[in-house]
């Protein structure tokens, strides 16, 4: 039998659009290893400013390196994170003693003083804090040394501290739209996830080669967990009572992989089926975010590519946990491509915008979690791929072309 998928240019390693992408995301970064979000400056009054540094686009921009092997630059945007997560230690220290949340980490900074910016925001972010615990605990298991002093395994303590006085798992947040406030389950997935990787219950082991004990840095007592579990289950499928689907749950599969097979269908099928459309994916039903009739939102919501990117690496993951089944995966795959290609379309002047109104891009643009992105879905179909040639011992041809 010959099963054949047109996947053109995407099997070459030394891919023109992995280089091209990845040049773009390069534009933002700054000296100090952070990257702006995108080289728009706003208005004079300072309003829809995007050349600022944001926690969480600097973590995800810099996944870019890692997917390609470039761990120096990977790591000096890390230890950039945790230079600004200490720099405002004592907010977070505050906080857990007042049980507020009005003290806690700002979203934005200036990409050189790293100095807060703007008081009027949506700041109570918790995703934020749980990627940090997930990511942190993810790189010192791959064997990186990211905690190097006592002030720094502080801040860990401090946070998850933080984490469990403000009751992470029923008090609600902003979120990573920064709206609310109000409980998402993508946020409670997030902390669930971070604090999963720390407690060290075998969740996650399957990842490394080796074992590392995470809790003789900082230990994390299932008391912690609470009620998280039963908390996200209840919000499951929906992102929030307010939304029915949101594409920030395809975070729950990749990068948390927290939630069980059925419920990573569940999502996928929730976010292709309602919410994937001609320039990108929408957020969720009658988003306002630059909506194009607010007047009547539903059906003029902005479209997304970094939504697509990000189905894209998401149907890769789902093809390599489901690599024993030969055809499954190369489905995965298919659906992947279809993405991957899907993105040459989304392409203004080979940069990706941040979201389409009315067919148009808009100013922010390149987006850099978005180029971060397709770099790692385009990277990661070719490592899929590779894994399904060596464990069925099948040659896949450029067409994808399996006898």
């Amino acid at each position: 039998m010959v099963m054949r998928y047109d996947a053109n240019s995407l099997l070459n390693p030394n891919s023109v659009r992995i280089k091209n992408s990845f040049e773009k995301l390069e534009s933002l970064r700054r000296i100090n290893g952070g990257y702006i979000a995108a080289p728009n400056p706003g208005n004079p009054d300072g309003t829809g400013r995007y050349d600022v540094f944001w926690l969480r686009d600097i973590m995800y921009a810099t996944y870019a390196n890692e997917y390609l092997g470039n761990m120096k630059p990977m790591m000096k945007s890390y230890e950039l994170i945790m230079t600004i997560m200490s720099k405002y230690h004592q907010k977070i220290e505050s906080a857990t003693k007042r049980r507020s949340d009005k003290c806690v980490l700002h979203a934005r900074y200036h990409p050189y003083t790293l100095e807060e910016l703007s008081n009027d925001w949506g700041h109570n972010q918790l995703d934020v804090l749980g990627h940090f615990l997930y990511k942190t605990g993810d790189l010192i298991k791959k064997g990186h040394n990211v905690i190097k002093t006592e002030e720094q395994k502080e801040l860990l303590k401090d946070i998850i501290q933080y984490l469990f006085t403000y009751r992470w798992e029923t008090n609600p947040d902003f979120g990573v739209w920064e709206e609310g406030p109000e409980l998402h389950s993508s946020s409670v997935g997030a902390v669930l996830a971070g604090l999963t990787m720390w407690f060290d219950d075998g969740h996650y082991e399957h990842k490394y080669q080796h074992k590392t004990d995470l809790s003789k840095i900082v230990p994390v007592s299932d008391r912690y967990f609470d009620t998280g579990w039963d908390s996200l289950s209840k919000l499951l499928p929906r992102e929030s009572k307010s939304r029915k689907c949101d594409f920030i749950q395809l975070s729950l599969i990749w990068p948390y992989n927290i939630v069980d097979e059925g419920m990573k269908l569940t999502i996928l099928n929730n976010v292709e089926r309602n919410l994937v459309r001609e320039k990108g994916v929408i957020r969720y039903d009658g988003d306002h975010y630059f909506n194009s009739n607010n007047n009547d939102s539903v059906g003029n919501e902005a479209q997304w590519p970094l939504g697509i990117a990000w189905l894209a690496i998401v149907m890769n993951k789902m093809a390599s946990w489901n690599s024993q089944n030969l055809h499954e995966s190369l489905d995965y795959l298919k659906r992947a491509k279809y993405y991957l290609l899907k993105m040459d379309e989304l392409m203004v002047d080979g940069t990706l915008s941040e979201l389409y109104v009315n067919g148009q891009s808009n100013k922010n643009k390149p987006l850099g979690w978005a180029h971060s992105f397709h770099v790692i879905g385009l990277q990661s179909f070719l490592n899929t791929l590779e894994e399904i040639k060596q464990k069925h011992n099948v040659q896949i041809s450029e067409e994808l072309e399996i006898v």
